[in-house]
C-alpha cells in the first residue's frame, strides 16, 4: 500500500481537486491522510472539512491538528500515522496524473529503492498554461557524493515528486521542522543516510501557481535560507571552487530578493553585492531565471 501524504492550510477551494487526482490513479492500494491544519473553529477548518467529508471513500484519513503546526511537522504527523509501505506527497492544490503512483510504486519495487523522485512541471491555475519545467539532474548510476553535490547546487525538489520506502523515511525521522527550506533539509538528510536512490524521467505530477503568486518571502524564509546555507556549508569540501561560488552566489541572491520584499533595502544592496562579487556570471543568470517568480 501507498501513504498519500496530503497537509492542508487554508485551501478549501483547492483541494477537492488534488483529492480527486487520487482517487483517479489506476493505482488502487493507496490510503490518502489529509492533515488539516487550520485552527480550530476557523471558517477555514470548517470548509476544509466540508470539502474532505464530500468524499465518501474509506480510503480517505482525516486527520485535524490541534493547534497550528507548520508543514513540516503537519506532514510528519501524516508520516507517522501512515500504514502504507511507501510514502509520498501532495500539496493541497496541485494533482497527480492518473499513472503517477502505477509507475512511481512499480519502479519502487522493481529496483528495491528506498527513496525515489521524478521531473516535475508548473503551470498556471487561470488557464492550465506551462509555466516550467524542472528535470532532475541526476541519474541513477550517481554516487551518494554526486548526488549531494547536485544537490547542493540544483537542489533535487519538489516534495511532490517525493516517494520513500515507509520503514526508511521513518528511521531517518522526516521531515526537519523548519520554517522554509523543509524539503531541501529532508533530501540532505535523505541522501546523508546513503539510500538506495532512484531516478524516473517522467512528469507526472502538475504543481500550479496561482494569481500573484509569488516566492515566499518575510522572517521564516530568511530563517529558513540561513539555516540550508549553514548545512551547505558543511559539504563544500565536495565542490569546486566554482561551484561553491556560485552555491554562495545563490544564497546571496535570494536573501537580496527577500529583503527587498521585506523593504530592507539597505540589507538588500549589500546581498546584491556578495552575490555578484561571488559569481557575476551566475548571479546574472539566475535573476534572470528567477525575477518573473518574484
Amino acid at each position: 500500500m501507498v501513504s498519500v501524504i496530503m497537509p492542508t492550510y487554508n485551501r478549501a477551494i483547492y483541494i477537492g481537486r488534488a483529492i480527486k487526482s487520487i482517487l483517479d490513479q489506476k493505482y488502487n492500494d493507496w490510503e490518502l491522510i489529509i492533515i488539516d491544519d487550520n485552527p480550530q473553529e476557523s471558517s477555514a477548518r470548517i470548509d476544509t472539512e466540508k470539502v474532505v467529508k464530500s468524499f465518501s471513500d474509506n480510503r480517505i484519513k482525516y486527520i485535524k491538528n490541534e493547534k497550528n503546526l507548520g508543514g513540516a511537522a503537519t506532514r510528519n504527523v501524516g508520516i507517522f500515522a501512515s500504514k502504507g509501505e511507501y510514502v509520498t506527497f501532495l500539496d493541497d492544490d496541485d494533482m497527480y496524473l492518473p499513472l503517477k503512483l502505477e509507475i512511481q510504486v512499480k519502479s519502487m519495487i522493481e529496483n528495491k529503492w528506498d527513496v525515489s523522485v521524478m521531473d516535475g512541471a508548473t503551470y498556471s491555475f487561470d488557464d492550465e498554461s506551462l509555466i516550467s519545467v524542472r528535470h532532475q539532474k541526476i541519474t541513477n548510476s550517481m554516487t551518494k557524493d554526486e548526488l549531494i553535490r547536485v544537490h547542493l547546487q540544483s537542489h533535487i525538489s519538489g516534495t511532490n515528486t517525493f516517494m520513500y520506502r515507509s520503514e526508511f523515511l521513518k528511521k531517518i525521522g522526516g521531515f526537519i521542522d523548519i520554517p522554509s527550506c523543509q524539503e531541501y533539509m529532508l533530501m540532505q538528510r535523505t541522501l546523508d543516510h546513503n539510500p538506495k536512490f532512484g531516478y524516473i524521467p517522467q512528469i507526472l505530477i502538475r504543481n500550479y501557481m496561482h494569481p500573484g503568486e509569488q516566492i515566499s518571502t518575510g522572517p521564516k524564509k530568511l530563517i529558513g535560507q540561513k539555516t540550508m546555507f549553514e548545512n551547505k556549508k558543511k559539504y563544500f569540501h565536495l565542490l569546486t571552487r566554482k561551484e561553491r561560488m556560485n552555491v554562495i552566489c545563490r544564497h546571496h541572491g535570494v536573501l537580496f530578493f527577500v529583503n527587498y520584499k521585506m523593504k530592507n533595502y539597505f540589507t538588500a544592496l549589500y546581498e546584491a553585492v556578495l552575490c555578484f562579487f561571488s559569481s557575476p556570471i551566475s548571479a546574472w543568470k539566475w535573476f534572470m531565471e528567477y525575477k518573473q517568480k518574484i
